[in-house]
């Protein structure tokens, strides 16, 4: 009796043991194709690829540094594979991809790509080179605020009314005299309303985080 539990239970250590033993070998025989659809990227063929097919987006230079500012931005890509490179993309969600204009067609590219809109979007970059192998995506950031802030004025007896607002952050009130030269006045926050008197004053505008100027207003 005691040698048949002997036996089984060595029947059921073996039997875990070649679970095992294919779980590690399935694992490590994925090919780079799997891989590469779990990240949502498919390689266009039906033979197996090795890591070394897939073209590399090797860096992306934001002019920006992906910090928020209010002129365009231009993101210089360098892509490089084994084999040509026919196509680059960009895309803010991995779903939707546009076509990046540039010199391909060589194993290694260089292209510039510029946003030049109001926009706060994560960037997403691929390549593609003539076996249909797609890159892993790359990743940066683009903030362009261009939108003025908003300035009202108003009259109340003596004193001025300002109101203002922007799409991110005020951080200046300036006043002058000639339009020429401003003198400042900090301030925070999206929008705010001030009453002064401001009887030496005579025009009135607003700056916000980024240097966005609105219109002037002339105090009358």
């Amino acid at each position: 009796m005691k040698k048949d539990k002997r036996n089984i239970l060595i029947l059921i250590i073996i039997a875990i043991l070649v679970i095992i033993i294919s779980y590690v070998l399935f694992a490590s025989g994925l090919t780079s194709k799997l891989k590469a659809s779990i990240e949502s990227l498919d390689a266009s063929t039906n033979e197996e690829v090795n890591a070394s097919d897939l073209p590399i987006i090797n860096n992306v230079i934001n002019s920006s540094g992906e910090t928020l500012v209010n002129t365009d931005v231009a993101l210089i890509i360098n892509a490089s594979s084994r084999y040509n490179i026919v196509k680059l993309e960009y895309s803010n969600d991995l779903k939707s991809w546009k076509k990046i204009k540039g010199d391909l067609n060589k194993k290694e590219v260089n292209v510039k790509l510029v946003f030049s809109k109001t926009m706060d979007e994560t960037i997403y970059i691929r390549a593609t080179n003539d076996h249909g192998y797609k890159s892993y995506a790359y990743a940066t950031k683009v903030m362009i605020d261009k939108k003025e802030p908003s300035l009202k004025v108003s009259k109340s007896s003596s004193d001025i009314i300002i109101k203002a607002s922007d799409n991110d952050e005020l951080a200046k009130i300036q006043y002058s005299t000639d339009k020429l030269n401003w003198t400042d006045e900090m301030v925070s926050g999206e929008s705010i309303t001030l009453r002064k008197q401001l009887d030496d004053k005579k025009y009135i505008r607003v700056v916000d985080m980024v240097g966005n100027i609105s219109d002037k207003k002339e105090l009358k």
